[in-house]
């Protein structure tokens, strides 16, 4: 019985290790609240579908932990929620800043850090952009309706579903974005109120919507980091092949584009 049960095992560390070679970890932050570790599902069932094993990461409580969890999957995901607090980069806070949790702050620019020093591919996602731009030197427009400068501001936190578009970005042709996109022009939805301000040193803007608003960011060559404005994953989710392709992007950068050679034999053991 136990050398039957020591086989079991065996086989199914073996075919686990099957699976994690050819479909990467990729881990995605989370918020918290009401004792509980939450992100939509949306996230999870867009890694799904682009070929990926959605790993959530509860926030970190200091740095050394951040860096071990971004060293036990192949890229992170920073997921939409909460305003960055504007104390972040140096400002004090506007009338109209929304929510803020200055613990998960810490916690994903703990990941992030830690999956920029470890070469970890990364997509920053609403919330990810704005984290992304702030925790590597750049400001924020705490509210956009407030604070951007001289010009009419589209709808950018949109009344209606998720899954439907709200207005267009215009992306930059000599760009990573565009590379898997491959359209100049893409219709985008939208649920922020804070915006790129002070672009990041050493990141470049790769998308912007009619009014100048900044959509997207990438940090090629020195990081391997792209991060959008908006949510692509509310349409990756319901298996749009056009917005999959970012996903999909990033579980190519975490080294997934292998073809899956065999499946893992896996059996129930017997009891007795």
């Amino acid at each position: 019985m136990k050398f039957r049960l020591f086989g079991f095992v065996l086989m199914l560390c073996t075919g686990m290790s099957v699976w994690a070679q050819q479909k990467p970890l990729i881990g995605i932050s989370t918020g918290f609240g009401d004792n509980t570790v939450t992100v939509r599902y949306t996230y999870t069932e867009a890694v799904i579908n682009a070929g990926g094993i959605p790993v959530l990461l509860p926030l970190a409580k200091d740095s050394l932990t951040a860096a071990e969890t971004i060293s036990r999957v192949d890229a992170l995901i920073l997921s939409g929620g909460e305003d960055v607090h504007p104390f972040n980069y140096g400002e004090e806070p506007a009338m109209a800043l929304g929510g803020v949790n200055v613990a998960r702050d810490k916690s994903d620019m703990w990941l992030l850090q830690s999956a920029a020093k470890l070469g970890k591919p990364v997509l920053g996602i609403c919330r990810g952009e704005q984290l992304t731009n702030v925790t590597f030197g750049g400001t924020l427009y705490q509210d956009l309706p407030s604070q951007f400068p001289n010009k009419p501001v589209v709808q950018h936190n949109q009344k209606f579903g998720g899954a439907e578009p709200v207005h267009h970005v215009n992306v930059v042709k000599d760009s990573r974005l565009y590379e898997i996109l491959g359209e100049e022009q893409v219709a985008v939805n939208s649920f922020h109120h804070q915006a790129v301000k002070d672009v990041a040193p050493d990141f470049k803007v790769v998308a912007t919507a009619p009014d100048g608003v900044v959509e997207a960011i990438e940090g090629f060559p020195k990081y391997d980091i792209l991060a959008v404005q908006w949510h692509p994953e509310y349409f990756a989710q319901q298996g749009n092949d056009f917005w999959k392709k970012l996903f999909q992007d990033l579980i190519i950068r975490a080294g997934g584009d292998k073809p899956i050679m065999k499946k893992p034999d896996v059996r129930q053991p017997k009891i007795r």
